[in-house]
């Protein structure tokens, strides 16, 4: 796996994503010519692959995954870094070279850029290299499209209208207005639908989309990490929740979960939730039933780091060697997420409650910190999609749609399993939301869905110190970098942040 990741960057080189300047602004550096590229079983594994790495350094890049996710929506409070505290307070355009970096959106039309020079050139490598064949090329492009649509998806929810670029480019981008966000993701759920046909619902090599091994490797090694049939549909659940489509979202929800025997997605399981957090077969060390699509970061695979996961600001002294957390959850707040008192995710979750600054223990893959006592590495996984969220989506989706009843069994099954007692057939409208609301805080806290859930359920004005105006105005959509504004003048801010 290593060597494919190393592989993914000289690809990453040699077909010219840094070339973007006018919408990237990032000169070109090429280790290879691009004529010599894509031509051979290799160059198309490492062409594919290279946008799973992409899409990684994106994501991790300065904790981005939780800066966008999470920082916003105030269930984290930062001790000593003013940007962090700068996120809480939604100065998103203050001077701080970190701000920098989250504003611009360049390392994910990096992504863009990757995808769209693949599903280029992938289609015609069969021809000259009879060991890639056909069917394995489709798998590639499938899984493509499938990180394409993602990317898409994901920039939407952060900046609302993104420029839609779909075709791959030799040198310079021609500059692009922002597309509405709408357009956009009819783009992506198009392209996951696409991607779907050609998926399989898991890598054991028993699919017609996937015969033996994928790439030397069987199911225990590709679980959760490649995009597969279940993994797009449920992209496309949350792409029309999204647009408020919530009947299209349930009728995708639905399909995976009717197919349990072919996707294998599975709850925690009731007799170990302490899964949930634990350093071992567990929820961030990756690879098991309930995670549906995670970024692997794999210590035997030497994919470890020093920056890019939660834990380099949620831990301290024992676990690692500083004295202070960058954030953390004040008591006070814990007490208010998690009022009852037999949920079992409080322990889980969080550790030293008798001190000032209790420590957010949920993500802690440590195993490197520990045998080297003088390094803060760190190797957990981004769980984006896993089956307990979704759960919580159907539940919602079945809310908005007046089917209360089928709402209250999806959240009694998650809550149930965290001893928390049933809510009673008397809780509907409103207050079913609002209970699925917090449900999905006291689930999902630190995995980067908090601000999206406000944002969604129309929450932002009751848990920051944004007002409806100002939602209204774009402020819950990142400003634009000074670079992509300087240097495409048909790109604009919303007018919260002019």
């Amino acid at each position: 796996m290593r060597h494919i990741w190393m592989g993914s960057l000289m690809c990453l080189l040699a077909t010219g994503w840094l070339s973007c300047k006018k919408m990237l602004d990032v000169d070109s550096t090429r280790a290879v010519t691009e004529e010599n590229m894509w031509k051979t079983r290799t160059d198309a594994w490492a062409g594919s692959f290279a946008a799973y790495g992409l899409l990684r350094a994106a994501l991790a890049n300065e904790n981005a995954y939780w800066v966008y996710g999470e920082m916003r929506a105030g269930d984290f409070t930062a001790t000593k870094r003013g940007d962090l505290k700068a996120l809480r307070s939604a100065e998103l355009t203050s001077n701080y070279q970190t701000m920098d970096v989250w504003r611009d959106w360049r390392r994910f039309y990096a992504v863009i850029a990757q995808c769209n020079l693949a599903l280029a050139k992938l289609p015609g490598i069969p021809e000259l290299d009879d060991r890639y064949p056909r069917s394995e090329m489709k798998l590639d492009v499938a899984q493509v499209r499938f990180l394409r649509a993602f990317t898409y998806f994901y920039m939407v929810r952060i900046w609302g209208d993104v420029p839609l670029v779909t075709d791959a480019v030799n040198g310079d981008f021609t500059a692009k207005a922002r597309e509405d966000w709408k357009k956009v993701l009819d783009f992506a759920t198009a392209e996951a639908l696409l991607a779907a046909k050609d998926l399989p619902w898991n890598y054991d090599g028993k699919d017609p989309e996937q015969q033996g091994n994928y790439r030397g490797q069987g199911l225990s090694h590709w679980k959760s990490i490649l995009a597969t049939r279940g993994a797009c549909y449920t992209l496309l659940a949350h792409i029309a929740a999204w647009k408020k489509d919530y009947a299209t979202a349930l009728q995708y929800i639905d399909f995976v979960m009717n197919n349990k025997t072919r996707t294998l997605y599975e709850y925690v399981p009731d007799n170990n939730y302490l899964v949930l957090s634990s350093t071992g077969n567990a929820t961030f060390r990756g690879r098991v039933n309930w995670n549906i699509f995670q970024v692997d970061f794999n210590l035997d695979h030497a994919e470890i780091s020093t920056t890019g996961q939660l834990e380099n600001w949620t831990l301290r002294y024992p676990d690692v060697p500083k004295n202070e957390a960058e954030i953390y959850v004040t008591k006070d707040s814990i007490l208010n997420i998690y009022s009852n008192p037999s949920d079992v995710r409080i322990s889980l979750f969080f550790t030293d409650m008798s001190s000032m600054q209790p420590m957010f223990y949920k993500l802690r893959m440590l195993d490197a910190a520990v045998r080297n006592p003088t390094l803060r590495l760190f190797n957990s996984a981004i769980v984006i999609f896993r089956y307990e969220e979704l759960t919580l989506l159907r539940a919602e989706c079945n809310a908005r749609l007046n089917k209360e009843a089928d709402a209250r069994t999806e959240l009694n099954v998650l809550r149930n399993r965290r001893y928390v007692a049933s809510v009673t057939d008397q809780v509907k409208g409103e207050e079913l939301l609002d209970l699925i609301l917090e449900e999905r805080r006291r689930e999902l806290i630190g995995e980067g869905w908090r601000w999206y859930d406000l944002v969604s359920f129309g929450k932002v004005p009751a848990y920051s110190n944004l007002t409806q105006a100002d939602v209204d105005n774009g402020a819950a959509y990142w400003p634009l970098s000074k670079s992509a504004l300087s240097l495409n003048p048909q790109l604009t801010n919303y007018s919260f942040w002019k």
